[in-house]
């Protein structure tokens, strides 16, 4: 097998690829060494992955192998065929939010695709305050056409379960369903930098009968509930936009799932940065409060417009069966409104908790504002775990963030 590095990653492209034309001098990056800037580059936590640009033109170069980047652990380098694939039926329905993919070698388990980073990381966007006019709609659009046109209610039924066969990504979806709802995703203790009153908290969450039923009802939704090929890692790291265009990338952890969880992953990015915002330094007020406003709006308007396109390819292309129904379309999309909100919960927590770097919380620099912050997406993801499964409307979300984020301002006075 062909290992990659940033010394023989351009002769690979010459001799394998030669298609895509590289004029000396050529520049080389590995991704996640931080050569290139948080805002374009992410953490690379699982591949291999290479910048190789000529000035004029530069791609992407991702190779996975039996052991993770970052922590070491064994995993299927398979992980690499599954996102080409899973590109190449996304790009078939949405091909504006889909890098274009130049070159897979299934031998070597590598994969070469448009670079995307003449757009910005949407996780920096937000903590530098850049608001994206069309991310609302953008985003939306992405999950609901790739759920919808992945889903029974479109496809003929063998082959949307030859998908959901195909897809089966046993050991990737074991990652999110034991990290995400059972225990502290990518970590290994909780957050003490947050001071022992945040640990206590964390704990009595993690331990409490109540809300550990909640986590294991929503992994039970999680495990069986396979109504799409979700993307599986809906993050603001893995999106890359600016004020009129958008692209999604690390599409390995698609597998059968419920159509709220991708939503879910995102608004509780989403949330991070509510609480982020609640108490990091603002120059003044009215900046805060701007802020705030953009993000509630952002969570409130990615679900609507979710719900919106959702049932426009509904009514335009669902098999007759369920067109005829009845009240079957919105019963779904009260599902998904519920559901991702305790996906949500499971998410946030997961990872406000843990001591993996968080840079929605990191870019706080003083530590008792941090801590609040932290303190503030807990508070939420209690509220969410207790409370999702009652709501029937995005307004009573909104409104609910807005009192907690008042009570814990409150508190902290």
């Amino acid at each position: 097998m062909i290992v990659l590095t940033k010394e023989n990653v351009l002769s690979y492209i010459r001799d394998y690829v030669p298609s895509i034309e590289l004029h000396d001098p050529v520049t080389v990056y590995q991704i996640g060494d931080g050569n290139l800037g948080e805002d374009i580059e992410g953490d690379s936590y699982c591949n291999y992955v290479f910048s190789v640009s000529d000035g004029s033109r530069s791609v992407i170069v991702k190779q996975s192998t039996d052991v993770l980047r970052r922590r070491g652990r064994k995993m299927t380098p398979r992980r690499n065929r599954y996102e080409y694939e899973i590109m190449r039926l996304r790009a078939a329905i949405v091909p504006q939010y889909v890098p274009e993919v130049y070159h897979e070698d299934f031998e070597n388990h590598i994969l070469i695709m448009e670079d995307v980073s003449h757009l910005r990381l949407v996780r920096f966007e937000f903590n530098k305050d850049h608001q994206l006019p069309m991310l609302a709609y953008q985003g939306a659009e992405y999950l609901a056409a790739t759920h919808f046109y992945m889903s029974e209610f479109y496809l003929p039924t063998k082959t949307f379960r030859n998908l959901l066969s195909h897809f089966m990504n046993v050991e990737l979806r074991t990652v999110m369903e034991n990290g995400i709802f059972l225990g502290i995703f990518g970590a290994d203790d909780f957050d003490y930098s947050c001071g022992e009153e945040f640990v206590a908290y964390c704990k009595w969450i993690f331990e409490d009968p109540r809300l550990k039923l909640q986590r294991f009802k929503l992994r039970h939704l999680f495990m069986s509930k396979s109504e799409t090929l979700i993307h599986g890692d809906f993050h603001t790291s893995n999106i890359f936009a600016d004020d009129e265009n958008l692209k999604v990338i690390d599409m390995e952890y698609t597998f059968g799932a419920p159509f709220s969880y991708d939503l879910g992953f995102i608004l509780a990015n989403i949330l991070s940065q509510f609480c982020s915002a609640a108490f990091r330094p603002y120059d003044n007020e009215s900046e805060r409060k701007e802020c705030l406003s953009y993000l509630l709006t952002l969570f409130k308007m990615l679900y609507v417009n979710y719900i919106d396109l959702f049932y426009r390819y509904w009514e335009e292309d669902a098999k007759i069966e369920y067109k005829v129904t009845k009240g079957y379309k919105e019963t779904v999309g009260l599902d998904i409104l519920r559901e991702c909100l305790g996906f949500a919960a499971c998410v946030n927590f997961s990872r406000v908790c843990g001591t993996m770097d968080t840079a929605d919380f990191d870019c706080i620099e003083d530590p008792v504002l941090r801590a609040k912050a932290k303190f503030l997406a807990v508070d939420i993801d209690v509220y969410f775990f207790m409370n999702w499964s009652d709501y029937s409307d995005i307004d009573e979300v909104i409104d609910d963030l807005i009192h907690l984020m008042n009570r814990r301002k409150l508190q902290d006075k």
